[in-house]
């Protein structure tokens, strides 16, 4: 539901084999509520709905997603049966976006499209976010999918038919969780289909915009046809590897890295690496805010030896060198040819990035850590950004640069110690220590704050 505004309704509830009550039900922006004068209230947020079945005038709740949810039957609600359903879905869908750290206009709305084939076909629900689109099945079992707008390339509109179709660019249009979909075909739109393309192409040529932006204030002096090319390549938050940009990459590579505390880590890495062209590295960038061009965030990536990736996130202050397995342990082979895992670890990582607007503490942060209340907005997040749990599954342990002395040192000892490690269970004997040490230091990505984030509902000290 929009705004923050409750809505009411009235009808009878009971569970599927008992008796029926006169109920109150109450929509907010975080859940509903059921009151009654013959019977305990109860209430539940959206996220715990997982089944909403409308029928012959009744209403199907199943909440929980443990082997036995519980169930309640809402009857009698005459005609806002419909009213109170959308309700219930379009809440579902506004919290497990919010969850996921998405920022959205309390005013947009949430439309109903027809989707033609392909994981979602029947009817699904739409929202237009700042980093996408989002897509949900009215069928429970069906995937919820963000498309991120860099993600959407071509978008086809059949005005006789009403169609839309909307590929992916340069790769699935979607990926997360169960279902991975190349392109979505929306039919049956009538006079909207010109106005469904336009939301589709807006966010896309809208992210285009914000990279051209970018390289313009980082490379001014590029030509602008390789400065077209690399906004093309590079899009929001995809990683380029050095072999891919050709002769702009020296300069490409010196701009983002004009704090010398980062150029610094960064020769170390590619040191450790390898050196020179045998270093495999990446770039990406991406606007911190959509629109907001003039502050930009830029990472790189490097492949290190022993079954690992390390990134930093190139910002002022304080930071740390966050390193994650290239495939698991137990899978993996020295000395065989790992270009394909560690170029889909590196996609992963950036995509976790961008989807979690930055935040690498919730990949990061210790298991029982994680239970602490003050993190509860991570873990939501974790449950929301299949991407961001995806990165947090590959993460092995975050060095702190306290002096270069001793992050060379923890370094080079990760590295011995995991590429000798099988067991995908084991930690790494220094993570201990270097936690302590980042913890000490106030190291940024531990003093991002998630609920100052648009769309947050708690606050968080990270």
């Amino acid at each position: 539901m929009s705004g923050n505004q409750p809505t009411v309704f009235r009808g009878e509830a009971r569970r599927p084999a008992g008796r029926p009550a006169e109920v109150t039900v109450t929509l907010t922006a975080e859940g509903l509520s059921v009151a009654s004068v013959t019977s305990v209230a109860w209430s539940a947020a959206y996220r715990d709905v997982t089944r909403v079945v409308p029928d012959a005038g009744a209403v199907l709740l199943e909440l929980g997603d443990g082997p036995a949810p519980e169930r309640w039957l809402f009857e009698r609600f005459g005609a806002l049966t419909g009213t109170l359903v959308r309700g219930i879905r379009d809440g579902r869908l506004r919290q497990w976006l919010a969850d996921g750290l998405a920022a959205i206009d309390e005013a947009a709305t949430i439309e109903l499209v027809e989707v033609a084939d392909g994981p979602l076909t029947g009817v699904a629900q739409v929202l237009v976010h700042d980093r996408g689109i989002a897509l949900a099945s009215l069928a429970d079992a069906a995937p919820r999918l963000r498309v991120r707008r860099a993600d959407i390339g071509a978008v086809e509109v059949v005005l006789a038919s009403g169609r839309v179709r909307i590929a992916g660019r340069a790769g699935p249009l979607a990926r997360g969780g169960v279902a991975t979909v190349d392109h979505v075909e929306l039919v049956g739109l009538g006079a909207q289909a010109s106005r469904m393309a336009g939301e589709w192409t807006g966010r896309r040529d809208a992210a285009a915009a914000d990279m051209a932006a970018i390289l313009a204030g980082l490379v001014p002096d590029l030509p602008f046809d390789q400065r077209s090319e690399l906004a093309t390549m590079l899009r929001e938050g995809v990683p380029v590897a050095a072999a891919d940009v050709g002769d702009a990459w020296a300069q490409l590579e010196s701009a983002v890295l004009a704090e010398p505390t980062f150029a610094a880590s960064y020769r170390a890495l590619l040191a450790v690496a390898g050196g020179g062209s045998a270093a495999r590295r990446w770039l990406a960038l991406a606007p911190e805010t959509p629109g907001a061009s003039d502050s930009p965030k830029a990472w790189f990536l490097v492949a290190l030896p022993g079954n690992l990736v390390a990134l930093e996130l190139v910002s002022e202050g304080a930071h740390a060198t966050y390193c994650f397995h290239v495939t698991p342990r137990t899978r993996y082979v020295v000395d065989a040819d790992d270009r394909d895992d560690v170029g889909r670890a590196v996609t992963d990582i950036s995509e976790a990035l961008i989807d979690a607007r930055f935040l690498r503490e919730p990949m990061a942060i210790p298991a029982v850590r994680l239970t602490e209340p003050r993190f509860l907005r991570y873990r939501l997040a974790l449950r929301a950004l299949p991407s961001l749990a995806a990165a947090r599954s590959r993460f092995v342990a975050r060095i702190a640069h306290r002096d270069d002395a001793s992050w060379a040192a923890a370094i080079g000892d990760l590295v011995r110690w995991h590429g000798s490690a099988r067991d995908d269970d084991a930690e790494w004997p220094g993570r201990a220590t270097q936690e302590r040490d980042i913890a000490d230091a106030g190291d940024q990505a531990i003093d991002d704050d998630v609920g100052s984030l648009a769309g947050a509902a708690a606050e968080t000290e990270g």
